[in-house]
């Protein structure tokens, strides 16, 4: 019998998050060296999850070892101040619920690197309860060729008053880039990124992207 994707997606959307967690506090905003280590361990701890994890998109896959990565770039790393949106849009982003909002713009960040200058906007899910927990889904020029055709998404832990560390080795494909049975979050059009983020997560080799990539 297989597990409904809805309540696959919210398992495991908790696991990332708690792992997620736990990268973001080892390497905060107190905190300017970058270690490629910290991420390498996340992505072992992750491919072990998807493969072990009942319900998970390589649960007893025979041959999976590993997702596919852009090596650790401490260049894909940004110290932002968030600015927070009050009384943001309403989105609907879930394919399974059409016409109900299921994520509030919450705010935004800036982000520079030399004469690039991009604005991220941060959301927030209406079902999640934490104060501190939020969802950055993004795409950039590079989906569809390095990286998964429809976007990625980002968790972030922010706490109000502080900057907050944005950092794109933690970029991670929505699990309908394995299994089109999930279903996951679309991706914003007001979200792309004007160049390519080389970081995280990139398209799995045994994907067709083209065939599950998100509507914008």
């Amino acid at each position: 019998m297989k597990i409904k994707p809805a309540l696959i997606f919210g398992i495991l959307a908790v696991l990332i998050i708690l792992v997620t967690f736990f990268s973001i506090l080892t390497f905060g905003p107190e905190t300017e060296e970058f270690k490629a280590g910290d991420v390498l361990d996340f992505r072992r701890l992750k491919n072990r999850m998807l493969s072990q994890k009942v319900g998970a998109p390589f649960y007893q896959v025979a041959g999976f070892d590993s997702l596919v990565y852009y090596p650790p770039n401490p260049g894909e790393r940004f110290l932002a101040e968030v600015i927070p949106v009050k009384e943001g849009d309403e989105l609907d982003l879930m394919p399974d619920r059409p016409g109900y909002p299921s994520h509030r713009v919450a705010g935004y960040a800036v982000l520079k690197k030399d004469i690039w200058t991009d604005t991220l906007f941060i959301l927030k899910d209406l079902d999640e309860t934490s104060d501190t927990l939020f969802f950055v889904p993004f795409s950039d020029p590079g989906n569809g060729k390095e990286s998964y055709g429809g976007g990625r998404y980002l968790d972030l832990v922010i706490k109000p008053g502080k900057p907050v560390q944005i950092d794109f080795n933690y970029a991670y494909n929505p699990y309908c880039a394995y299994d089109a049975s999930f279903v996951c979050a679309r991706i914003p059009g007001f979200n792309r990124m004007s160049r390519e983020i080389e970081a995280g997560e990139k398209d799995y080799p045994h994907t067709d992207s083209s065939s599950v990539a998100f509507p914008r």
